[in-house]
């Protein structure tokens, strides 16, 4: 497994696809509600660098990945094994893949390659892709040529799609699979999107569909089926749903411990007691989502749940070196001493991020959000920088590295935090002298 901090953070050039506008990718984007609203679609979409440098990148990124494109596929598909024999494949994948147990989860034009390659250098052991619309994805090349890029560090790497017709998802499936470990279903998208799209969550209220998506995918690929899911109010209805996709074809099973209804991650703690019910209930590798806000939540997750990994998402957003330790301050309150400054905060980590944009370009629309969280605490701190910010109509790399200059220059800074291994061990050794005495 990678240790928290990789070695090297800059891939192999990215992969495949040339970059165009896409209409379903704006509509799904992530709004943030206390900002106005964005520029006009045309511009935030636009990618961030030059369309003929990019051309070049792609075209040797494609024949550096068709040498290795065979390596993550498992053989011949699963229509003929036992139940078994599925269980045990699926753990040889996972076994095989390093057991990973720090994972970034799919996010609406977030969990996108520059972000990922971020996140793994801090820490994460794998990666889901945004979310892809499979019918678009396979309709349409220039939503396909955006929306799916990657590398050949960016991995291990679920591809998420969402999906109501098998057909149409087994197409789509098939044209990631050699760059991929997993296909993944989307069966947890609880927005208003998915209930006009009848996909996500919604399926839900389907489950036959529900199992022939995961059925069609198992019997026709060489690479394994995950299914990323939310709880019923019932907890026996989760388990009989968690048991089906078992029996389905599924080969790993994430669980978010929300229900449908339960959107708001800050209003609702997500329920561990029912992902753990879930991982005793089925055998293939089960991954918990909900309530990951920095490590302590990591340990405490896996250790109640019994999960094999954990998936972070809006933690992520706003601290990306989450899976290394580092914590910003509004986890630290009432700690006292027993954090030190990590020598490291979020506008660090923005730099990194948008010098990695510039190696692998994405749309302005994709960095905009993400400095919108990375910044949000120096936003509220100089509010006129984020309205600077808020008034371009078309972004540049410089603008963005001048914004951060112009946040240092006003004095504007918010730490990171470690944990004081010292002070930690002079607490634990007060706490047992006192004991003893």
């Amino acid at each position: 497994m990678k240790s928290l901090f990789s070695p090297s953070i800059l891939p192999l050039q990215p992969l495949l696809f040339t970059p165009l506008k896409s209409l379903m990718a704006s509509s799904l984007t992530h709004t943030l509600s206390q900002d106005p609203p964005p520029p006009p679609p045309h511009l935030d979409d636009l990618l961030c660098s030059n369309p003929q440098q990019q051309h070049q990148t792609e075209e040797d990124a494609s024949l550096s990945l068709l040498d290795t494109s065979s390596s993550c596929c498992l053989g011949s598909p699963s229509r003929y094994l036992s139940g078994e024999s599925k269980v045990e494949r699926a753990w040889s994948h996972w076994t095989k893949l390093g057991r990973p147990k720090l994972i970034v989860a799919p996010m609406v034009d977030n969990s996108e390659l520059p972000f990922r390659m971020l996140c793994r250098k801090y820490g994460a052991h794998a990666a889901y892709t945004p979310m892809l619309h499979s019918r678009i994805f396979t309709e349409n090349e220039k939503y396909r040529n955006q929306e799916f890029t990657t590398c050949q560090e960016d991995r291990p790497l679920f591809v998420q799609f969402c999906a109501n017709d098998p057909d149409t998802l087994l197409d789509a499936a098939r044209r990631v699979e050699p760059y991929c470990d997993y296909v993944d279903i989307n069966l947890g998208c609880p927005q208003r999107i998915a209930r006009r799209g009848n996909y996500g969550a919604f399926l839900m209220d389907n489950l036959p569909l529900v199992k022939s998506l995961v059925e069609k995918l198992a019997h026709n690929l060489h690479v394994p089926v995950s299914c990323k899911i939310r709880v019923f109010p019932k907890l026996e209805d989760t388990i009989s749903y968690a048991k089906m996709l078992e029996e389905a074809g599924c080969s790993l099973l994430a669980v978010h411990g929300r229900t449908r209804d339960e959107k708001d991650g800050k209003k609702f703690r997500a329920d561990w007691k029912a992902i753990k019910a879930v991982k005793s209930a089925v055998r293939i590798p089960v991954l918990a989502n909900g309530n990951i806000r920095h490590t302590d939540d990591v340990h405490n997750c896996l250790e109640e749940t019994g999960a094999d990994g954990v998936l972070s998402a809006e933690s992520l957003l706003e601290n990306p070196a989450l899976f290394a330790g580092f914590r910003t301050a509004e986890w630290i309150t009432g700690e006292g001493k027993r954090n030190k400054d990590g020598k490291l905060d979020q506008a660090d980590l923005l730099v990194e991020y948008l010098k990695l944009c510039e190696k692998y370009p994405v749309p302005w629309r994709m960095i905009r959000a993400h400095v919108h969280k990375m910044l949000g605490d120096w936003f509220r701190i100089q509010p006129h920088v984020r309205e600077d910010l808020n008034a371009q109509s078309r972004l540049t790399f410089e603008f963005l590295y001048n914004l951060v200059d112009q946040l240092r220059e006003l004095g504007v800074r918010i730490p990171l935090y470690l944990k004081d291994v010292e002070v930690e061990t002079q607490a634990v050794e007060v706490s047992a002298n006192g004991l003893a005495n």
